[in-house]
């Protein structure tokens, strides 16, 4: 990200505006599909051809780059920035959720955030010959699966994607 120069940022104006003003402004970005300038960065990798190992052909594909985590203190940071709440009531907010989600799900519900997405608990089992022989045993393993909303969705459709500056090919 480029930083404004000294002179730059001498020019740049503060200005409030009421909460009317600023909710028309971002639902005028969501109306034009206004995208992000950030984008994500690809890297040239190669691998062989699927089940010929080494002695296969060589193949080439991109693969994102620059993936790095974010936490949920630097979120709540960027989310207290952009609401009136303060950072820690979000951080509590957010952990509050995070501790709720895995209770309901053991309690059986699917956990549905709007325009986020939907969690849900799934079992990997072994089969049996009759009714009679089900049990508990049969159940391996709990695996949680997230499916995103179609808001998520649709934010992410339209990101840019750039080759990094410098190929490693």
């Amino acid at each position: 990200m480029e930083r404004l120069s000294t002179a730059a940022s001498k020019r740049l104006k503060i200005v409030k505006v009421s909460k009317t003003t600023f909710y028309r402004f971002i639902a005028l970005v969501k109306e034009e599909n206004i995208q992000s300038v950030m984008a994500l960065k690809y890297k040239v990798v190669s691998t062989f051809s699927p089940g010929q190992g080494k002695d296969g052909k060589q193949i080439w594909f991109p693969k994102l780059t620059g993936s790095s985590q974010i936490n949920l203190r630097e979120i709540a940071k960027i989310l207290h920035k952009r609401s009136t709440a303060s950072e820690s009531d979000v951080y509590l907010i957010v952990k509050g959720l995070v501790d709720l989600i895995p209770e309901l799900l053991a309690d059986g519900y699917t956990v549905k955030l709007d325009e986020l997405g939907t969690f849900r608990l799934h079992a990997k089992v072994n089969t049996s010959e009759s009714p009679a022989s089900v049990s508990v045993k049969n159940i391996n393993n709990l695996r949680l699966s997230f499916r995103p909303d179609k808001y998520i969705k649709n934010e992410l459709r339209g990101i840019t994607i750039v080759p990094e500056k410098n190929p490693s090919f």
